[in-house]
């Protein structure tokens, strides 16, 4: 199985790429950057209305970022699978390795797993729908206050794990 997920990991065309054309890297960068913007942007806004911030707009108003922060999540979905898959055009190493060895890219995976999932328990619970129906000047459950503050967690180890994955290197 292992030997299987290193073979798949590796993507030749992906390094010929990065390798051969020194835009690449830094243009996906670039991208990552503003998906994760995007990304914060919309949901850390929501996320901090629902604590209590900004209580003169509704959260249906804000709710109308989440696509937005849908497309950011995408970008940086798409710029981490270049980052892993190319990884050995920079530093030589195979992405197997990474993955297997730097905990920094492994504790970065893990949050982006427990905000999906905390994502998942705002719906599942029926908060999503207690929300969707506060006013401006509402105060938001409970539960909502306990999942927004998990999900701004969440998200913020994503960056400052994210950002100590070369150290990992």
């Amino acid at each position: 199985m292992d030997s299987m997920l290193a073979y798949w990991l590796r993507w030749p065309s992906l390094e010929y790429l990065i390798t051969n054309y020194t835009w690449v890297w830094p243009l996906c960068e670039i991208l990552h950057f503003a998906g994760l913007i995007l990304l914060f942007a919309a949901v850390g806004t929501f996320d901090l209305r629902l604590l209590g911030l900004g209580k003169g707009i509704s959260p249906r108003l804000l709710s109308r970022l989440i696509p937005w922060g849908v497309f950011g999540f995408a970008l940086c979905v798409a710029t981490g699978f270049v980052f892993v898959g190319g990884i050995v055009a920079n530093v030589d190493t195979h992405p197997y390795v990474v993955l297997t060895t730097n905990v920094w890219l492994q504790l970065k995976l893990l949050f982006i797993v427990f905000a999906g999932l905390n994502l998942l328990a705002f719906y599942l619970t029926g908060m999503a729908r207690r929300v969707d129906t506060l006013g401006k000047g509402d105060d938001a459950p409970l539960l909502a206050k306990v999942i927004a503050a998990s999900s701004l967690f969440f998200w913020m180890g994503v960056i400052v794990f994210g950002r100590l994955i070369p150290e990992g290197l």
